[in-house]
Order: structure tokens, then C-alpha cells, then sequence
């Protein structure tokens, strides 16, 4: 009888031990999983603020040459690109300063597009359209 008690407290024992050890597994795997998410939202969140990250592409010319451009790096937005020109490359001398989407900086020579501001490249731009549409507004 002694010899069985010993035997089903022992099982018990075993039983807690599993038990416990399950438990703890389990927590170590939820704190991983925690750990593991906060550190992708930071790196996330970092990137956006790091010069050489996002889609747009700055290129500054030294001359005042749009045929001069150089490329600087991606940025996130043009915002970014703008102060980061501000900062290190106007009081280098940079006179002009480019900010396009990537993925526009590569369109063929002979695209056509719907939009009637499509111009040659050896044709005299005005700096605006002064005249040419009738008001759209009347006094009243």
C-alpha cells in the first residue's frame, strides 16, 4: 500500500512538472512572437527616415544644366528629398534639384500620352498660359 502512494504521488509530480513546463513554453513562444512584431514596426518606422529608402529619386546638377543631374538618392517622399537638398547639397553649390517617382524616371522617348501638356524636348516652353483660356468666373 506505502509503495502505491509513493507510485500516484510521484505521478502527480510528473503531472505538475509537464504541466508547468508546457506553461512556460508557452510564454516563451507568446514573448518571442511580441518581441519579434515590435521589432518589425520599428524597423518599418526607421526605414521611412533613412536616406537611400523609398521611391523617389533626387538628382542635383552643380551646373545650371538640367543635363548636369547626378544621382543622390531615394527617399520616401519629395518633402524629405527637399530637406535633405536644403541641408547638404545647396550649401555644396547645387543649383538644381530633381525629385521624380522611380518608377516615371524611365519612360521611353516616344511615349504618348492623353494629356495635352506633351511637349519635345526641342520646343520653347512658356512659363504659363496666360491668355489663353477665358475666365471661368463672372462678377456679379
Amino acid at each position: 500500500m506505502y509503495s502505491l502512494f509513493r507510485i500516484i504521488k510521484g505521478l502527480r509530480e510528473m503531472r505538475n512538472l509537464f504541466t508547468t513546463t508546457i506553461g512556460h513554453l508557452i510564454i516563451v513562444v507568446i514573448l518571442i512572437g511580441l518581441y519579434a512584431l515590435l521589432g518589425s514596426l520599428f524597423t518599418k518606422a526607421e526605414a521611412g527616415d533613412k536616406v537611400g529608402v523609398g521611391n523617389f529619386v533626387m538628382a542635383v546638377s552643380y551646373t545650371e544644366s538640367y543635363n548636369d543631374l547626378q544621382y543622390v538618392a531615394n527617399f520616401v517622399n519629395c518633402d524629405m528629398a527637399q530637406t535633405y537638398y536644403n541641408e547638404n547639397c545647396a550649401t555644396q553649390g547645387a543649383m538644381i534639384m530633381m525629385c521624380q517617382l522611380e518608377k516615371y524616371l524611365y519612360m521611353p522617348i516616344g511615349h504618348n500620352s492623353d494629356s495635352s501638356f506633351d511637349f519635345e524636348p526641342t520646343d520653347k516652353q512658356s512659363c504659363g498660359f496666360v491668355g489663353v483660356q477665358k475666365p471661368k468666373f463672372t462678377k456679379n
